[in-house]
């Protein structure tokens, strides 16, 4: 059925809250909640004209309600402002909490949640390295002990802690690629996993079922792992693995830092998405109480922060549990969009990225649009390339027929040389590949005119024509 028409009522909270709810017990969208209680009560209507009976045989509720509606609808007619002001969905991911973590800091962290009524997810390390998790060597383990875990129970029973495992012992089993999980065996990625997943549920009396993986990094081998273990949730950052057919249910990215959050806000507020997303990592170290040298805000600023965003009133703040309830859209079509979003935006300098395609879990319909911007930004950089080249080599070529040879087939071959390196290992680098826009649009240029030269062979026509060099 071709729809083309838009009819919006107003209604009150109660009424509206009861739709809500049904449209979320049957997976339906409000709207069309509404277009299916409208379509079944005029057909019901249409079938009661059929049957000859007298008017006060027909059902009263069915006559209230269509009345109800048609009522509303004939009310506000129509204007073109939203019914709903669009809510941002702030998600707050606090990593790394452990027996060697900052008790007093995180009591503090989960006090400012309680006292703004908000949730928080916190990533637990169930058997903390005992030494420097950047060294690879064999270590002994510290498992979670027991005040870490009545804190952790005690915060979920309240409703403000969402318990996710954050790894095994956080320890990486690389020296140059800080990583625990990514080129681990299968095997051992699922012993891992079980035994961390065991020890928090055992603390907390309840499933785990979000990962969040050490450094962000993980592989295909922890999606199975994960997939196998009953893991529903996964959240590590927009560069990571997913297949389209993933048995895992959400993926929920880091987006933000605290220092970008007002931004990320105000760029969700002017996005196009109808569920703004942004899912702000932190850890300890960034307060200065902690790390003077990496801390970058202190408690009193962070809890200032949080109690302006609880009195935004578009805002709405959400542990990652929360966030997999109430956001339509979170599976992992919409991560490898992402990804390629983040990857795209990466390609264009800083002054041209666009506040929500870094800050922002984006919806899927944003890719064209940076792929429109990419790909007129470099080719730009053609354009000018092949333009000054173009008009240096008519100067100079007919001079020189060695010099536009030399020049034409070298530019060519370093366009080549430089297009392989640019690529390297299929990732592009922003500098890299402007370079290699320059490079490839003055190789377009120094052609074009080698061509045009030849063609109409004006080094002939000038008497300064060199020789052949004997």
């Amino acid at each position: 059925m071709k729809k083309d028409r838009l009819i919006c009522f107003r209604t009150g909270k109660d009424f509206h809250e009861r739709l809500d709810r049904v449209a979320k017990e049957e997976r339906r969208s409000l709207s069309s909640t509404i277009e299916t209680i409208l379509t079944n009560d005029l057909k019901n209507k249409k079938e009661s004209k059929s049957v000859e009976k007298e008017k006060r045989q027909y059902p009263r509720q069915g006559i209230v309600a269509a009345v109800f509606f048609v009522c509303m609808v004939s009310f506000t007619a129509c204007n073109t402002q939203p019914i709903e002001k669009k809510q941002v969905n702030v998600v707050f991911r606090f990593d790394d909490y452990s027996a060697r973590s900052s008790t007093d800091m995180e009591l503090r962290i989960i006090d400012a949640f309680r006292k703004n009524e908000a949730s928080i997810t916190i990533g637990v390390i169930p058997f903390i390295c005992d030494g420097d998790v950047h060294d690879p060597s064999p270590k002994d383990i510290v498992p979670l002990t027991s005040i870490k875990g009545d804190i952790l129970k005690n915060g979920f029973k309240n409703g403000i802690l969402d318990i996710a495992l954050h790894g095994y012992s956080h320890q990486t089993i690389n020296a140059e690629k800080m990583t625990e999980f990514s080129g681990l065996a299968y095997n051992s990625q699922v012993e891992r996993l079980a035994k961390g997943k065991k020890l928090l549920e055992g603390m907390i009396d309840a499933p785990v079922t979000t990962f969040v993986p050490p450094w962000n990094k993980y592989d295909l081998n922890t999606l199975r792992a994960l997939e196998e273990l009953g893991f529903s949730t996964l959240s590590a950052s927009k560069n990571g693995e997913a297949t389209e057919d993933s048995k895992l249910i959400f993926f929920l990215p880091a987006s933000s830092d605290l220092s970008r959050l007002r931004d990320a806000v105000k760029a969700a507020r002017t996005s196009s998405d109808t569920q703004p997303v942004i899912v702000v990592l932190f850890h300890a170290y960034d307060f200065k109480e902690i790390d003077e040298k990496l801390g970058s805000i202190t408690y009193q600023e962070f809890s200032d922060l949080l109690n302006w965003l609880k009195s935004q009133g578009d805002v709405r703040l959400l542990s990652i549990s929360q966030a997999t309830k109430v956001i339509n859209d979170l599976s992992a079509n919409r991560f490898l969009l992402n990804k390629r979003n983040h990857t795209l935006s990466r390609l264009l300098p800083s002054s041209l990225q666009e506040e929500e395609s870094i800050t922002l879990y984006q919806e899927s319909h944003v890719l064209p649009k940076i792929v429109l911007k990419v790909g007129g930004f470099y080719l730009l950089i053609v354009s000018l390339g092949t333009v000054l080249s173009l008009i240096m080599a008519l100067l100079v070529f007919p001079r020189s027929a060695f010099i536009m040879n030399i020049s034409t087939f070298g530019s060519i071959a370093l366009s080549i040389i430089i297009l392989i390196y640019a690529f390297h290992g299929l990732q592009g680098y922003l500098k890299g590949m402007m370079v290699s826009a320059g490079v490839v649009g003055t190789s377009i240029g120094l052609c074009l005119s080698f061509l045009y030269i030849k063609k109409n062979k004006l080094w002939d026509r000038n008497s300064i024509v060199e020789k052949d060099q004997a």
